[in-house]
């Protein structure tokens, strides 16, 4: 319900001088969004004690928004009608009350909790039905409560992540280079870039050669797109398994002197609609101890205990990793959400390093589209905005159009293969395309085709071993005009005498030295 304490610190929100605080129109939206909302929801009058005050700030945000007057001309139109007249003193009161920035800035909060709260209750009518329909018992049947139920939440989640999102722009929407303070940018800048929210992927050529920062970046999400059977389900399997294992320092000149929380765990999460627990299973541990399924399977009946293996390898890195199995379009984003909130109350607020989602396609959208390509690029839209709302890396996987079935190398990759949906392509901020080579089954091709934080546009050759579901080693792909200039460097039997990008075990861990540039040079010799 609506409080006079509310409207008075609202007041001091849009009246107050003392306070030298840049007020935008989003304020007093804010503001207004708040009192219009209750003026909707309370079935009873706003009481007659505050009622003017009330409609008096109502009206003051409407014209501050809808007409650019200064704050003096709308209150003097405001107090010439008698409607205002007892509010006189009230008003010149909250212009020069004295108000430290401590109160303004709690005003300030209270405010934005109150917007969140509004959010949240957006389908308030829908949560007093279901609730009626509850303690009448005059719903249709069980099914029917769990699916109300189902949709009133998901609804609150909904409003929730556009809430934050909404919030995330608005934030970073406004920067006048010459008078504004650079204080909150530059925080946001370092804290975004900073070594603990940089997730080595373990993989040499993209954490040395294709990531600017060696690994992958918070708030980012990352796409790798494929035909069947090209290797986008154990890529990410890779990536998470030798990311969890891995003793690699992520390199960051600025980070220096700063204390590594190495006492803090890291949850990786791996949420697959594909493969099922078992599989998923398989193709983290098999590349994990270079096994192929033979020989897993002969380690399971023999007894061997496989869990105390895994157990000890995480926890030399302080690592876990968490899978979780659901039918195919069983879940949306905003389940995902849920998941996330769930481990990190378990675990703690900002404990998960890693979400993969195997994969994209295989989700559903809890908000209906005449075409499917317009649902792939919601769920898309929807895994970045979870990304930026909990900081952290996302890593999922597409399927490519039938003509990836026609490539023969990594040259003829291109985004135009992503199929489907073009928003896609625009809502990653990473995309590369694999595709297996039609004459041997251990080279699978790749290409960098979207890269907002390192190179794009480069082609990558792979050594795999899908007996193992292991990606071994890799190399960049040179130009054909660098071949001809240095030929004698062109290994004729394969792409993978250039660069070698790990060593043989491509999980056996890789330390670094921070202090100084030359070091990264030497971190996985």
């Amino acid at each position: 319900m609506i409080t006079e304490s509310f409207l008075d610190s609202a007041f001091t929100i849009a009246l107050n001088k003392t306070i030298k605080v840049k007020k935008n129109a989003v304020l007093f939206r804010d503001i207004l969004e708040i009192l219009k909302f209750y003026k909707k929801q309370e079935s009873d009058e706003i009481p007659i004690s505050f009622r003017s005050k009330f409609e008096f700030l109502k009206s003051f945000c409407e014209m501050k928004i809808q007409n650019g007057k200064t704050d003096s001309d709308i209150i003097d139109s405001l107090l010439f009608s008698d409607k205002y007249k007892d509010l006189n003193f009230f008003i010149n009161h909250k212009i020069e009350e004295k108000v430290s920035q401590e109160v303004f800035d709690s005003h300030i909060k209270q405010l934005r909790l109150r917007k969140k709260l509004n959010g949240l209750l957006s389908n308030y009518k829908n949560i007093e039905l279901f609730l009626e329909t509850i303690r009448d018992g005059t719903f249709e049947s069980l099914d029917e409560v769990i699916g109300d139920y189902e949709a009133i939440v998901k609804t609150m989640y909904t409003n929730l992540m556009e809430h934050n999102r909404i919030v995330e722009v608005e934030a970073s929407s406004s920067l006048d280079l010459t008078k504004d303070s650079y204080e909150n940018l530059f925080e946001t800048i370092l804290g975004k870039y900073s070594e603990k929210n940089i997730i080595p992927t373990g993989i040499r050529v993209f954490d040395d050669e294709i990531f600017e920062n060696h690994g992958l970046e918070a708030t980012r999400l990352y796409i790798f797109g494929g035909g069947s059977g090209s290797g986008k389900s154990t890529i990410m399997n890779n990536i998470i398994a030798s990311s969890a294992t891995s003793t690699i320092q992520t390199f960051n000149e600025f980070d220096e002197d700063e204390e590594t929380d190495k006492d803090k765990q890291k949850i990786y999460v791996y949420i697959t609609l594909e493969n099922q627990i078992d599989e998923g299973f398989l193709r983290t541990y098999q590349p994990l101890f270079d096994k192929t399924t033979r020989e897993t399977l002969r380690e399971i009946k023999n007894g061997v205990n496989i869990q105390q293996r895994l157990k000890s390898k995480l926890e030399e890195c302080n690592s876990k990793i968490i899978m979780k199995y659901f039918p195919a379009m069983s879940i949306s984003p905003i389940d995902i959400s849920m998941i996330i909130d769930d481990i990190e109350a378990e675990y703690g607020k900002g404990s998960i390093a890693l979400v993969v989602i195997d994969y994209l396609d295989l989700l559903r959208t809890d908000v209906k589209f005449n075409e499917y390509r317009l649902e792939l690029g919601y769920i898309t839209l929807s895994l970045k905005t979870i990304a930026v709302q909990y900081n952290l890396p996302i890593v999922t996987a597409t399927q490519l159009n039938r003509e990836i079935y026609r490539i023969q190398n990594s040259e003829g990759l291109n985004l135009a293969q992503m199929g489907e949906s073009a928003k896609k392509i625009d809502h990653a901020d990473f995309i590369a395309l694999l595709v297996k080579d039609s004459v041997d089954d251990t080279i699978v091709h790749c290409k960098v085709g979207k890269n907002r934080s390192g190179k794009g546009g480069v082609e990558i050759d792979f050594k795999v071993d899908f007996s193992k579901y292991r990606f071994i080693s890799g190399s960049l792909v040179r130009s054909n005009a660098a071949k001809e200039q240095n030929p004698t460097t062109q290994n004729k039997n394969n792409n993978f005498g250039g660069t070698q990008l790990l060593d043989e075990n491509l999980f056996d861990g890789h330390k670094s030295s921070r202090s100084k540039r030359s070091s990264r040079s030497d971190l996985f010799s």
